[in-house]
């Protein structure tokens, strides 16, 4: 009995020892990134110092970090920081957990990860929209107007007759109108030479 009440505090005892005491437990490792991004892990060492959370490119020749949070004090499996990995463009990364000690000495630990905020996914092929039972899809001819080789010849405009000028004379009534005006002007002559006789006797 006593065995079977020890066992529990004898596992607990060896896992906390097992357990590492520096560890980034969120994202794993090649884990593909988008938007804000919850970093968990934890850091429990004596003499702690400080101790920071740290990105990088993966090819990191030489040797630069870009600080994501700072520690004052030990933390146990929680949220170490949300990182925005909105700000920075897709590729490889490494996180990295360093821990400064109190003798000068540190300890890291690093996970490779992976930022995609711009990679979307795209089907090769979309499967076709079934088509519901009892409904046609017609398809409309498509048709040409064709021209007309020969355009349409339009009559001419047919002149309208004018009115009879009432004023207008014939040839006939001209003729008419000079022989009675030379009349006129032949009997005024035979009257004017009738009176000049006439006042000579």
């Amino acid at each position: 009995m006593k065995i079977h009440v020890l066992l529990p505090f004898v596992l607990l005892l060896i896992a906390a020892q097992t357990a590492p005491p520096i560890a980034i437990t969120s994202p794993a490792a090649e884990e593909v990134l988008r938007g804000p991004a919850a970093v968990t892990g934890t850091l429990d060492v004596p003499d702690f110092a400080s101790a920071r959370l740290d990105f990088a490119y993966a090819s990191n020749p030489t040797d630069t970090w870009f600080t994501i949070q700072a520690f004052s004090g030990p933390v146990v499996d929680s949220t170490l920081a949300v990182w925005d990995t909105t700000s920075i463009t897709d590729g490889d990364y490494m996180l990295r957990l360093r821990v400064d000690f109190e003798d000068g000495t540190f300890q890291e630990v690093t996970v490779p990860v992976k930022v995609g905020n711009d990679a979307v996914s795209t089907p090769t092929s979309l499967p076709p929209a079934p088509t519901p039972e009892g409904v046609g899809v017609l398809v409309p001819t498509p048709f040409l107007l064709a021209a007309s080789p020969t355009p349409t010849e339009v009559p001419p405009p047919t002149p309208t007759a004018l009115p009879a000028n009432p004023v207008s004379l014939r040839r006939n009534e001209i003729y008419a109108s000079l022989g009675r005006g030379a009349l006129v002007i032949l009997g005024l002559f035979v009257l004017a030479g009738l009176i000049i006789r006439i006042r000579r006797f």
